[in-house]
């Protein structure tokens, strides 16, 4: 059998399960390590958590975060470096700094990474979302909400009462671990500064 015959003969299926079963091994071992690097390597910095509608209620086993500061909504006068030319598709960078307290909040907002950061300084990275503006669909500039992945937190079953209430009491602050790259990660949450919950490595 020639080369292309090989290629083109049925795969053995017990190869096909071995190889399929590796591929999915290796692509979770690497978001686990993914997930770690950043835990351990990154940068960490505090939000505090808004209050959210008591309308919006704990759905199964995770409490549901938003974040003041400037950071879940954006203020578009903090924007730098200009706007898209027109409605597109795209990450959002905010510059964050803390306050006295040392709680993070929003310095400025750009559409590509930001450079020149001061030491206090940490860029945080967006999911990609739609950015409004008046070309060609006639809406003034606009940043709709931004997620980052951290807007859950997953507890043990029962326990997600006492911090709901204390979320909507403005007494949560979550710790997050930024890389580099500006993905973040949740490493504690704590009511009223105490550390209530710690994220493992593993």
């Amino acid at each position: 059998m020639d080369f292309v015959g090989v290629l083109r003969a049925p795969l053995n299926p017990v190869i096909a399960g071995v190889i399929a079963c590796c591929f999915l091994i290796g692509t979770l071992a690497l978001m686990i390590e993914s997930r770690a690097a950043i835990l351990r390597d990154g940068k960490e910095i505090l939000l505090q958590v808004e209050p959210i509608d008591p309308r919006d209620l704990m759905r199964g086993d995770y409490v549901r975060l938003r974040y003041g500061g400037g950071i879940s909504s954006v203020d578009e006068s903090l924007v730098e470096g200009g706007w898209p030319a027109r409605d597109t598709v795209s990450t959002v960078w905010l510059v964050l700094a803390p306050d006295d307290n040392g709680i993070f909040s929003t310095r400025s907002v750009h559409f590509s990474a930001p450079t020149g950061l001061a030491d206090e300084e940490v860029a945080l990275q967006s999911r990609p979302l739609r950015i409004w503006v008046p070309e060609p669909s006639g809406r003034v500039n606009q940043v709709p909400n931004l997620r980052f992945g951290i807007e859950r937190y997953y507890v043990p079953e029962g326990e997600g009462l006492e911090i709901e209430k204390a979320r909507n009491e403005g007494r949560t602050t979550v710790a997050v671990r930024v890389s580099d790259r500006g993905e973040p990660q949740i490493a504690r949450l704590m009511i009223d500064g105490e550390t209530l919950y710690e994220e493992p490595l593993y």
